[in-house]
């Protein structure tokens, strides 16, 4: 097993996956800008007892950041798991910033992933194998943090160039994006997020995923997971508009009425009709990934009337990714 490398390894997310990747028995190179941000990380996975490595070098530096990667390859030998979680977070909205500031977060927030990416990934595809996962965010932009969210937009798109250059020869490209805050004993606690590193590179190839979203409500990993939980606050708030807007602009759709319906204005009209009270509890059963922009699967609900009556059903889902944003395609109800 040689190891992961956690570029970004300052308190919160970085110093998680190197906790969470060290429980598993992978030897950690922690790769961070000061050396006590470096020593707190270190001392945080001694208990572990796995071998760690602590190197200095700012991401946004080229030469120092390959040759810290090539001290990582020579002391852990060439990693399983390539993490890329440096960022500049800061608050700066279009045109508060000089183009050289822009450079200079873009340079840490894309650019040092891609020369860490490139750096490794060719040596990881002629062994046929690895994993480059980088920290994401800003699911949609957002005005009051303009670098940031282009930044992020940079390593969505940068993943997706990752897995057309490297990914048929076995190496996992993806970014888990994060749509909040930061902070232990939230919605958005590092230890949970840094489970969604694990998960994919655990993945086998056929169920390969290239972004998953924290969006900090708690509940089974997966596309049908997300959105079904979507579907589920905004059914029991009695939100037509809200379901309608998590289905796709030609989606089918037969709930538990006969009655076949197709696109957002009819099937709003739909859950207009459901009484208000009456709420859903979904489980996903089964998910299978058709392809990078389909999935499918089974769901068991049970819906319960204001009266307490409950009728379980059995969902046949198909969701489709539509630019960032994955939506209900195909939805049929059978009781």
């Amino acid at each position: 097993m040689s190891g992961t490398v956690v570029i970004g390894a300052g308190p919160g997310i970085g110093r998680a996956v190197a906790r969470r990747f060290a429980r598993e028995g992978h030897p950690i190179a922690l790769v961070a800008r000061g050396e006590e941000t470096l020593r707190a990380a270190a001392h945080g996975i001694g208990s572990t007892g796995v071998p760690v490595v602590a190197l200095a070098a700012d991401s946004a530096d080229e030469d120092a950041l390959r040759a810290a990667l090539d001290r990582a390859v020579a002391e852990i030998g060439l990693p399983d798991v390539l993490v890329y979680n440096a960022a500049i977070v800061q608050a700066d909205a279009p045109g508060e910033l000089s183009a050289r500031a822009h450079l200079d977060a873009w340079a840490v927030n894309v650019v040092g992933a891609l020369t860490a990416a490139t750096h490794l990934a060719p040596s990881m595809a002629r062994r046929g194998s690895g994993s480059i996962l980088v920290t994401g965010g800003m699911p949609e932009p957002k005005p009051q943090y303009a670098s940031l969210s282009l930044g992020k937009a940079g390593v969505r798109t940068l993943v997706r160039l990752l897995h057309q250059q490297y990914g048929d020869a076995g190496v996992h490209a993806a970014s888990v994006t994060v749509a909040g805050p930061v902070a232990p004993g939230t919605d958005f606690d590092p230890d949970d997020i840094a489970e969604h590193y694990w998960r994919l590179h655990a993945q086998p190839r056929h169920q390969w995923e290239h972004e998953v979203l924290h969006t900090g409500r708690p509940g089974p990993a997966g596309v049908l997971a997300g959105l079904l939980d979507t579907w589920q606050r905004a059914f029991d708030r009695h939100r037509p508009g809200d379901l309608a807007a998590l289905f796709s602009p030609d989606a089918l759709f037969q709930g538990v009425s006969p009655h076949l319906r197709q696109g957002p204005a009819e099937i709003a009209g739909y859950y207009g009709d459901v009484p208000a009270g009456t709420t859903a509890k979904a489980e996903v059963l089964a998910e299978i990934r058709l392809s990078e922009r389909l999935v499918s699967g089974f769901a068991q609900v049970t819906f319960t009337a204001p009266g307490g009556e409950e009728r379980p059903v059995r969902l046949s889902v198909v969701a489709e990714r539509s630019e960032e944003t994955w939506l209900i395609r195909q939805y049929h109800a059978a009781g």
